[in-house]
């Protein structure tokens, strides 16, 4: 009995911990978001308003905005990283001497600091004097200048490079694992029946790998609802509001407007959204176990 209960007890300080660095500030975040309260009116919280701050959300134009930007960010980000995912790993999941090395440097972006890296890129953009304008103005002349973070449809594409540079060799490394680990007999009985390199990738590859690129799908939609350091480094939501996403707004809401109470309701907002598609995808990976 005595050391049954012993391994409780030595769970209490990482529960208390966890507690006060995690729980205590969700439910005290939750509470703000059910109050009026602006730090530049006052330092304490006002009102109880209950529901209204995120009721006020949904009748913001600029709120509608930010969650359209996200979406899109979202889903191009999504996309173009499993599909490049996909196809980087079949050609790195080859046995051939120099692929070790390739598939070691893969995790050197990963690795690197978000906010660097936004403002690398955002040096390498730069018109004047960046090597990416450079290099497109050689290869098509009337981009040559072309100020990428200025456009509103190339400033969110920009933000969306950046984050498929990112997560790309990560995702990578897992489908690298996952095409290694497929059973070789599939493959030597579809040569056999006479299929292509391209059946055997729809037919035998691409079903076998649909537990990882549901996992994978999942990481990456959560790493994209919650990127932050590429906008704020890179392009601060412009032009205009053309690239402010909602984890952006929050910021701007809470920590440059100091509305706290409806910035925690965006808080809360984002957080349901991203349950919501982790909620989707791992009902679809459980019916494909099934």
């Amino acid at each position: 009995m005595r050391t049954k209960s012993f391994k409780y007890i030595t769970l209490v300080p990482a529960l208390v911990i966890l507690g006060l660095i995690t729980f205590y500030p969700l439910l005290n975040s939750l509470w703000i978001s059910l109050h009026e309260w602006n730090l530049t009116l006052s330092d304490t919280m006002g009102k109880f308003v209950g529901f209204g701050n995120y009721l006020r959300a949904f009748k913001d134009p600029t709120f509608w905005n930010s969650l359209t930007v996200t979406l899109l960010f979202t889903l191009l980000t999504v996309a173009i990283t499993i599909i490049g995912a996909i196809l980087s790993a079949l050609l790195l999941s080859k046995d051939k001497p120099y692929i070790s090395f390739v598939r070691a440097i893969l995790i050197i972006p990963f690795a690197l600091s978000p906010a660097l890296v936004g403002y690398s890129w955002k040096f390498m953009l730069n018109p004047d004097y960046g090597v990416f304008s450079k290099i497109m103005g050689v290869v098509i002349p009337p981009l040559e200048g072309f100020v990428w973070l200025g456009n509103p449809f190339t400033a969110l594409l920009s933000l969306v490079s950046v984050a498929v540079w990112i997560w790309l060799p990560f995702m990578t490394l897992m489908f690298i694992s996952g095409i290694l680990s497929l059973p070789n007999e599939a493959y030597e009985a579809a040569k056999m029946d006479g299929a292509s390199n391209i059946q055997c990738f729809f037919k035998i590859t691409l079903p076998l790998l649909k537990p990882i690129t549901l996992l994978s799908t999942i990481l990456m939609t959560m790493f994209a609802l919650k990127q932050f350091d590429p906008i704020v480094t890179m392009t601060g939501g412009g032009p205009g509001d053309s690239s402010t996403v909602l984890n952006f707004l929050v910021y701007q809401t809470s920590f440059k407007y100091f509305e706290m109470g409806y910035g925690s309701a965006l808080g809360y907002i984002l957080a349901i959204i991203t349950i919501a598609f982790v909620m989707v995808y791992t009902k679809v990976l459980a019916r494909g176990d099934a």
